[in-house]
């Protein structure tokens, strides 16, 4: 495991449950494990091999997942588990993407849901010192008038830790305007959307015509858009990127075809992601080592990754300060493993 300091800019926490926490959750609130869920310890899930197909058979798996929660606690566990995780890893900080849509799945208030997440927040902070940020985050697939929803209940009860507004979900369904009225009604100036991951460069224009953000969840095929590259350049835009979200959902073949390499070095102000990492078998700590062992990172162009994340980071100029701090340290991780669940 690389031995510098880390942060997971775009991870979605219901895509943090591990197979071995919905057997845990399934047998508190005693139900059974999904059936076909769960191999040999593992995710089972399976599409056709296209990325249509990948994505929609990925998506059904998470909604399988999510169901074996059924309370408060439950949220304050999962939260906790990944952060404890990821801190082992060496991550400082984290940028958590919530959703209130399955909080009422979960038969939860909005604000309930955040404070159960706040309770694993603290008590992953207070025995390993990560440092977590909550992100709103609407669906897009399900619809503007969801999302609308959704940013009225974020600008209805806002909680410190909530500090963006985002949105997820089938970058082909609707328009990116569709959704502008939830990103204004929902209060927060800071702001991140699904772009350039499903569908192509046209999704990563009409987020930055429409939504006005400089950052974007994945981006990677703005790539294919010589001229959206110089425009984002100029903003200096913060693409999200999740390599190995990328090449299990099909976006890329291989690493080499992954434009990762290329945005860095274009001056692209990259971080990292670990999106869905119980599902794509991944972590943070094994994205970085994925930049170093197939991309050709150096340490110091990783820690320049990290650096990247704190200063774009939706956090008070008090607490990037203090990550500055500890990224200018090398922490050690307090496991070798890769990183792979």
């Amino acid at each position: 495991m690389i031995n510098i300091p880390k942060a997971d800019m775009h991870v979605h926490l219901e895509g943090t449950i591990t197979p071995g926490m919905v057997v845990k959750l399934a047998k508190r609130n005693k139900i059974r494990v999904p059936a076909g869920l769960i191999k040999d310890g593992k995710y089972s899930w399976k599409g056709d091999g296209t990325a249509r197909g990948d994505l929609i058979a990925f998506v059904h798996a998470y909604d399988v997942a999510t169901s074996v929660m059924k309370s408060a606690k439950d949220y304050t566990d999962i939260t906790y588990d990944y952060l404890k995780r990821a801190a082992d890893e060496g991550c400082i900080y984290a940028e958590i993407g919530i959703s209130a849509d399955h909080g009422v799945q979960v038969g939860l208030t909005y604000l309930q849901m955040v404070k159960a997440i706040e309770k694993g927040c603290v008590k992953a902070k207070k025995e390993t010192g990560i440092e977590a940020r909550l992100i709103s985050t609407c669906v897009r697939h399900y619809g503007p008038a969801a999302a609308m929803k959704v940013a009225q209940i974020t600008h209805d009860n806002p909680h410190p830790l909530v500090t963006a507004f985002g949105m997820a979900g089938d970058e082909n369904a609707y328009t990116v305007a569709d959704f502008k009225p939830a990103f204004d009604l929902s209060g927060l100036a800071n702001r991140t959307a699904h772009a350039g991951e499903a569908a192509g460069p046209e999704s990563v224009h009409a987020a930055l015509d429409h939504l006005k953000i400089r950052r974007f969840g994945h981006m990677v095929r703005a790539i294919e858009d010589k001229k959206l590259l110089k425009k984002l350049k100029s903003i200096n835009a913060v693409p999200e990127v999740c390599v190995s979200s990328n090449l299990v959902l099909h976006v890329y073949k291989n690493y080499a075809a992954h434009p990762l390499r290329k945005f860095f070095d274009a001056g692209l102000k990259v971080v990292l992601g670990s999106d869905d990492p119980s599902f794509f078998s991944t972590s943070i700590g094994r994205e970085y080592q994925i930049a170093k062992d197939h991309f050709g990172f150096s340490d110091k162009e990783l820690r320049q990754i990290t650096r990247n994340a704190i200063e774009e980071a939706f956090i008070d100029e008090k607490t990037r300060k203090r990550l500055f701090k500890q990224l200018d340290k090398k922490p050690a991780c307090k496991s070798p493993k890769s990183g792979v669940l």
